[in-house]
């Protein structure tokens, strides 16, 4: 019978002999190689693995840092800290926030590519407004306010809103000016470069009304699935 080793085979009674060359079993010895060889092979594949998806994550958090309008120096504001008088721009010039005291405002943030959510939005908006109007005309103002100002233009957000009502106002600015607003209200997007979809590229942003009483100051924000009975009722109350 040969020596004991790790690569010996029964058959039947009898051990297969391993052969023999410095005391080491030659069978043994290249299996031993080959297995340390693989396992060398498979650490390094989890170690790529490990690497790509610690870029990948990385890659993740530089392009929302470069992309998002939220401000990580600065923190986070209260309710009772948003809202404020501000300037943007209209297809009729110049327009602030206290050129409405008097009336209720309802503000909605948003932008004109919005495939979705901004149009139904803004038809929610206008429900809300016709309810009202016969009993309180000339008494609420609706502002719609793009988050993408490098695209959208006063005379395209004016023919957008007149397509809904035309006591919505549509306003754009500077893209820091855009950013000051939305900060001051607590909104904040992602612009997305959707390159490779047929969309070419994506806003994500906030969808909430926000409602501000005839002094304009903000009183409430309401989300995009109020429906318009909801956001007429909130609106009465403050006429």
């Amino acid at each position: 019978m040969g020596k004991a080793c790790i690569c010996g085979v029964n058959i039947g009674d009898h051990i297969i002999e391993c052969v023999y060359v410095a005391g080491l079993c030659q069978s043994c010895t290249t299996n031993i190689a080959h297995g340390e060889v693989t396992q060398m092979q498979g650490n390094n594949l989890r170690r790529l693995f490990l690497l790509s998806c610690v870029l990948g994550v990385v890659g993740l958090v530089i392009f929302y840092l470069a992309t998002t309008s939220k401000d990580f120096n600065q923190p986070k504001k209260t309710f009772a800290e948003l809202g404020g008088d501000f300037t943007l721009q209209s297809s009729e010039g110049p327009v602030s926030l206290y050129d409405f005291k008097g009336q209720v405002v309802v503000m909605y943030f948003g932008y004109l590519s919005c495939a979705e959510v901004c149009p139904n939005s803004l038809a929610v908006l206008t429900g809300a407004m016709m309810r009202l109007e016969k009993s309180h005309p000339n008494a609420i103002q609706g502002l719609f306010v793009t988050v993408d100002p490098t695209r959208d233009t006063p005379a395209e957000l004016k023919e957008y809103t007149a397509y809904f009502h035309d006591d919505i106002l549509g306003l754009t600015g500077t893209v820091e000016q855009v950013k000051s607003v939305s900060g001051q209200y607590g909104v904040f997007y992602d612009n997305n470069n959707l390159s490779d979809s047929f969309m070419e590229y994506s806003v994500s942003h906030a969808s909430r009304f926000y409602i501000l009483d005839k002094s304009s100051k903000l009183i409430t924000a309401m989300s995009h699935t109020t429906t318009p009975n909801e956001l007429a009722a909130q609106i009465r109350e403050l006429l």
